[in-house]
């Protein structure tokens, strides 16, 4: 197995895809849908899939059930060349899985199971170990899922990560936790880079002006802030000051996993060395691309497409 240099921790699950739904049935009725397929999911192994099919080498820490679906995951990360070694399987859960429904735009709304893998995942699941020197980034995907692991692990699996010299990047998602931003104190200051949607930051910090986002994230302690806007694109705030890159259009079958394939682009940006603005417009086209096939980033095929994409579209 590979010795990674990218880390993805955090959300690993599997996805049932309902695609093409018209509408929902009542009770007792059958509707019918366009497809339904089986799918790795999760913003933790939807960023380390995408950076794999980029060309880099990734490793996945995680939290899944000892049985069939459990095995799926770890066999399509096998398929890609994604060490599974931080993999922690667990014989009392299972392995978590969403109902994912698509409409005919490409909009989804999900089903998600209670007390499965994703809750329960902690600092016991975790080898700090895997965290050497050679690490180039660690991508946190995502803060809020699980309290045991925003509470107990995310500050020292951080710190451990700049202690060796990585970039350390962490996506978001809505609070269900009810601890919100302070209680994550431990941990700001070892964050380089986070990414929500604007609509997170917007819940979170209580403003709908990005650079009083920006502020509130970085008075915290971490280092830069990057919004992510859906169709509006993104605005990183950095100490060089404010970027913001537009989205790219084009079709859209499925935004499932989009925000995580664009997380990806930056992850990918950043270990190559690109400036900012570069890196915001590599991992636009990465997010771009995501959405033209029905899955969590199954658009996106390798490095050569995002450089063909971004060939044809001059900046």
């Amino acid at each position: 197995m590979i010795t990674p240099e990218i880390l993805c921790a955090g959300m690993v699950l599997v996805d049932v895809l309902v695609e093409g739904i018209e509408s929902m049935p009542k009770s007792g009725e059958t509707a019918l849908a366009a497809g339904i397929c089986l799918a790795t999911g999760g913003d933790a192994i939807n960023e380390a899939l995408a950076l794999a099919k980029l060309g880099n080498k990734v490793g996945l820490m995680g939290l899944i059930g000892r049985d069939i679906l459990g095995q799926f995951i770890k066999d399509r990360c096998g398929q890609y060349g994604v060490s599974t070694d931080g993999l922690f399987m667990d014989s009392e859960r299972a392995t978590s899985t969403s109902v994912v429904l698509i409409d005919k735009a490409g909009e989804r709304s999900f089903l998600s199971q209670r007390y499965a893998s994703i809750a329960a995942y902690g600092p016991e699941h975790i080898d700090l170990d895997l965290i050497r020197p050679g690490l180039r980034a660690l991508s946190i995907g995502s803060i809020f899922t699980s309290s045991r692991f925003d509470r107990e692990a995310l500050a020292p699996l951080l710190r451990k990560a700049k202690s060796v010299g990585a970039i350390t990047v962490a996506d978001m998602v809505m609070d269900q936790q009810g601890y919100g931003l302070d209680g994550l104190a431990d941990a700001w200051p070892y964050v380089d880079y986070v990414v929500p949607s604007e609509l997170e930051a917007q819940i979170f910090t209580g403003s709908s002006d990005p650079t009083a986002i920006a502020a509130d994230f970085r008075k915290r302690g971490a280092k830069n802030v990057i919004l992510k806007r859906g169709a509006q694109g993104a605005i990183a705030f950095s100490g060089a000051g404010e970027i913001a890159c537009s989205a790219f259009s084009v079709p859209v079958v499925d935004t499932t996993g989009a925000g995580d394939n664009f997380v990806a682009g930056l992850v990918h940006g950043f270990v190559k060395g690109m400036p900012l603005a570069q890196t915001l417009r590599f991992a636009s086209a990465v997010g771009a691309l995501s959405l033209q096939a029905v899955g969590a980033g199954a658009g996106l095929k390798d490095l050569g497409q995002v450089e063909a994409f971004l060939a044809t579209r001059p900046a």
